[in-house]
Order: structure tokens, then sequence, then C-alpha cells
């Protein structure tokens, strides 16, 4: 898994390299048909060969054609892209670095099963964004005297080790009887006073204890480990009751987190890995889908610019907080390289400069969104639809 150390190790080697960098993105999801018997090898290999700088060879090194090659014939894990970059200085030092990730990237035609290749200016911003924007999650998975905490990123997951190690043996026993009463369905009983004052149930007086000394303690560790990671959703997976107390009990700042309690993965202690993975991944992909609907809602509120030309003039203006676009955006710009400056539509351009160039926003989105401090939430499925047919392909969320 690809975590956040990793993912900014990742990010400090790439941003340190120079031209010419050869830039590769693929869509190697076996999932897809076009990618049987891993056709898209294929493909790379073709969209390489034009490239003459890279088969250059000498006696002592191989060209860096033969290695790239030899990099993606590795047998991986499956997974939906493959970002692959490639240098070599004159003294033959050569970097490779191959990035295979579980979610598909913002670039032209890797979501159409083909290859985005690039050689010279470095092409890393879409996979940069994927390791900024994707959300950290993570799923509490509560099973009596087995709390387990695992986190999830870039579509991939592990546990998170060492979570509840400073609870002791006593405090998981009590945790048992806690979790059986609460499953049990007693707690929900409304126990009377007796004349005395004293409750005629003694479980139900328990139940308070039980809550804020043991529940309570732990969700304090898991809050505490959320915060360490960056993590912010969270799913819960349990009994139904015992997994909607433990929610009650997160603070306000990491209860707004939770975006689903989900059921149990397994009948025993021991967790499906695999059933854990389809409970959680579609609820956060839901999730995704839910706050993409929200943003537009909210730009549709707010009257946020649409349309290319407005949108583009707006963000220049850094009047845009942030804009939203399709994650397949065949979308064009007019560009002013001299002065930087874009314009939707030529004309809009020609107020910068003469001769302003035509070329895709996808290519240019990740360094105009920077220059002006906005952020870029790409969108997929009925969000996407609703882009296209309410808001002409593009929409910005004001700052002001």
């Amino acid at each position: 898994m690809i975590g956040r150390n990793e993912a900014k190790e990742i990010e400090t080697q790439l941003l340190s390299l120079e031209p010419p960098l050869l830039s590769v993105y693929a869509d190697v999801d076996p999932s897809n048909p076009d990618n049987k018997g891993g056709s898209w090898r294929i493909r790379v290999k073709n969209a390489l060969k034009d490239i003459a700088e890279i088969h250059e060879r000498t006696k002592h090194r191989p060209s860096l054609y033969d290695q790239v090659v030899s990099l993606i014939e590795e047998e991986r894990p499956a997974a939906k892209t493959m970002a692959l970059f490639a240098t070599q200085n004159k003294l033959g030092k050569t970097f490779l670095q191959r990035v295979d990730l579980n979610v598909s990237l913002p670039v032209v035609d890797v979501t159409h099963g083909r290859v985005d290749v690039r050689y010279g200016e470095p092409w890393i911003q879409p996979l940069l964004y994927a390791f900024d924007e994707y959300q950290h999650a993570a799923a509490l998975h509560i099973q009596g005297a087995e709390w387990r905490l695992f986190e999830f990123f870039l579509g991939e997951f592990e546990e998170i080790d060492n979570v509840f190690a400073e609870v002791d043996k006593q405090v998981w026993k009590e945790l048992v009887e806690a979790a059986e009463f609460i499953r049990s369905g007693r707690l929900a009983e409304k126990a009377e006073p007796d004349l005395s004052g004293s409750n005629k149930d003694p479980w139900a007086q328990k139940s308070h204890h039980w809550r804020r000394k043991l529940y309570k303690r732990l969700v304090l560790l898991v809050e505490k480990a959320l915060a360490a990671r960056g993590i912010d959703r969270l799913v819960i997976l349990g009994a139904h009751p015992e997994a909607a107390m433990v929610a009650s009990l997160f603070s306000r700042q990491f209860h707004d987190n939770i975006v689903a309690i989900l059921p149990n993965p397994s009948d025993g202690n021991d967790i499906d890995i695999k059933k854990l993975r389809e409970l959680v991944l579609p609820a956060l992909e839901e999730a995704e889908r839910r706050g993409e609907m929200e943003l537009l809602d909210q730009i549709r509120e707010g009257r946020g610019p649409q349309g290319l030309e407005a949108v583009i003039e707006e963000i220049q203006f850094g009047r845009v907080d942030v804009v939203a676009l399709p994650i397949r955006c065949d979308a064009t710009i007019w560009h002013c390289p001299k002065v930087g400056l874009y314009g939707g539509t030529r004309e809009a351009a020609e107020k910068y400069c003469t001769d302003p160039v035509e070329v895709r926003l996808s290519d240019h989105i990740f360094a105009l969104a920077d220059n002006f401090g906005t952020r870029i939430e790409f969108m997929d499925g009925e969000a996407a639809e609703r882009l296209s047919t309410e808001f002409g392909g593009i929409a910005g969320q004001r700052r002001w």
C-alpha cells in the first residue's frame, strides 16, 4: 500500500527531477476488456517507439527504452492505473519509478483504455493530484474485545498496528461484557427507580460507566490515530447497537467524518478481509459521490461561474475556491505562454496576447489552479453528468 509517507517520498523524488523526463500513464485495469491479456503493454510500447532519444544505447548501458520496457513487463498486483517516470543523465545514471494505483487518474485517454506518454517537461501533476486529493479513510471493526482499525488510501488498505497497545487485558474483559450487554438490547430498557431512588436494573446502572470508561477510552485512541494520519473519513463496522453507541462517543470533529455504519463482515472474531473491502470501498465511493453532489448544490446556490469562459476568467481573478471538472475531460482552452494567462475561448485569450495557443484543459488545469490557490474537484458518475447538463461541463465555487 502507498501510505502518506511513501507518497510524500515519491513526490519529493519527482519534484527534484529535471527535463527531459519520460512520463507515462496507462489504464492497466484487468476488468477493462481492452486490457485482456495485458494488451496495455503493447499500447505503451507502441507509444514509446517514436521517441528517438530514449532508444539511444551505448556499449556499457542499455537504452532508457529497454529499461522502461523491462519495468512494465514486471508482474504486479492488479491495479487501475500505472504511472511511470524515467530519465537518464549524460553519465548514464538512470531514474525509474513505477507507481501502480487502484484509482483512475484525471488524464485524457487513460479512462478510454489508452496511454498518455510525454517526453520533455515532467508531467507529474496527475499523480501528485491523486496523492493530495484522494482522501484518507479508515474502517473501525468492532467485535467484542477485538477492535481493529484499517487505513484506506488510493483504493488500497492495510491495518494500523498498535492503536490499542496500551489497553490492558482487564479492560478487554470488561469490554466483552459491555458488548454482550449492549447487543442483548437491555440497554434500551427504561429502568424505573424504586422508592429509595436506586435503579432496579443493575445492568442499566453499569451502562453509563461502561460507555465512559471503556468505549470512550478506546474511541480516544482511535481519534488519536486518525489525527496522526490525517484521516478524514471513517466507516464503523459491527453489530449495530454496539457500533452505533461507539459512533455516538466520537467528538464532534470526528463524528462529522463518520460516513457509514455497516454490519460485521464476519461471523466470528476473524475478519473476512475480502468482505471488509467489498463493504467499505462502496461506502467510501458513495460518500465521495454524495460530497460531489453537495458541492454542485453549493455552486448553484452561490451562483458560481459556469462554463469554460466564465470559470477560467474567475479563477485568474482569484475568485474561485474550488473548480469542478469531469474526470474525463476533453475540453480545450487558449493559452498565452509569454504572460502565463488563459482564456476559455480564443477571443477571451486575445485580451492577454495576440497569438494564443489552443491547449488541452487537462494539461494545464493543475498549474492554473495552483497559481491562483484553487482546489480541483474531479467528478464521476451522476455528478459528472449533472456537471455537463446543468453547468456547461465546468463550474466554480466562489470564495466570496
